[in-house]
């Protein structure tokens, strides 16, 4: 298979690598992790702790992958085997949220390839078939920080002003925005409820307006929080549900590409290329740069920074 890898930190000025990871040992695994953002800014030894989950998983990964017998092991195994390198390198600390990971992972399997996924970066077969997990709770705080941008806006001149105080409002929480005086009280309170109705959660309604009122600072209190409306599977050292993960095997011959995404890449590319896949991240730049039409989402770019950071592998026969 030919090889093309493209990863790009948020950062415009390349000043931090961001919080995700590409793993690449031809003939053996592949795999994209994309670390969750630490709202409040958290690092250890300059590093963020988004970085540090993806980095400890990837490893982990890339050390599974020597393993005879890997191949064969069952997808739960392996993913405990993951959640337990989290554990043993953050459980001891006191980080104020733990640091988590998604996991999209290729293993070369000779004859087969086998494909496992966990969390939202996507993966792409023959440049149709699209696997990708989409959490609810980031439809939540999406429709949440749109609307927060647009009231901002109404009095907010600059742009990057806008993004920066809509952020502070979605990451932080609304109960921070009103205190800071960037929203008032009936402002968030219409806010709430129109996400209640836009996703219809009107029986869980106490539980997203304590999660819009902390904001997504909160939200890995929902990760792997099984019976909560807004729970979604992730790697942070507790113990995943499962209930998202994509375990699946094809026939190398069945299969022409191969192409693992982080979700900074929020369209699609037209062909199973770097170079497509970046000029699909342009015309959204171009089209929805705040991210608050087509292309929602719970953060916009700005001058300083993309709306997120992106990585693409890309494998193609040939």
């Amino acid at each position: 298979m030919r090889t093309e890898l493209f990863s790009r930190s948020k950062y415009r000025d390349k000043a931090d690598p961001g919080d995700d990871v590409a793993l690449l040992i031809p003939g053996r695994v592949c795999g994209v992790f994309d670390g969750a953002t630490d709202p409040r800014g958290t690092r250890v030894n300059g590093a963020t702790t988004g970085r540090l989950a993806a980095l400890a998983v990837a490893s982990e990964v890339a050390a599974l992958a020597q393993e005879h017998g890997v191949n064969d092991m069952e997808g739960r195994e392996i993913i405990r085997r993951l959640e337990a390198v989290l554990r043993r390198k953050f459980d001891a600390t006191d980080l104020p949220i733990p640091p988590s990971t998604t996991a999209a992972i290729v293993l070369d399997c000779g004859e087969d390839w086998r494909f496992l996924l966990l969390g939202d970066t996507g993966l792409r077969l023959n440049a149709t078939e699209v696997f990708r997990n989409n959490k609810l709770i980031d439809t939540v705080a999406t429709i949440a920080r749109v609307a927060a941008f647009n009231s901002l806006r109404s009095r907010i001149e600059d742009a990057n002003k806008v993004e920066m105080a809509a952020r502070t409002c979605i990451l932080l929480g609304f109960d921070n925005a009103v205190q800071k005086g960037l929203l008032s009280g009936a402002e968030v309170g219409n806010i709430i409820d129109l996400v209640i109705r836009n996703t219809s959660l009107f029986a869980h309604e106490e539980i997203v307006r304590a999660f819009l009122e902390g904001g997504i600072q909160i939200q890995h209190r929902f990760g792997n929080a099984q019976g909560n409306p807004l729970c979604f599977d992730t790697l942070n050292g507790t113990e995943s549900k499962l209930t998202e993960l994509l375990d699946m095997t094809r026939s190398k011959s069945d299969v022409a590409s191969i192409e693992l995404f982080s979700d900074g890449y929020e369209s699609l590319a037209d062909q199973p290329t770097v170079e497509s896949w970046e000029a699909s991240f342009a015309r959204t730049e171009a089209e929805d740069f705040h991210r608050i039409d087509r292309f929602a989402n719970v953060k916009g770019s700005t001058r300083s920074q993309w709306s997120d950071d992106r990585t693409i592998i890309v494998l193609k026969a040939g």
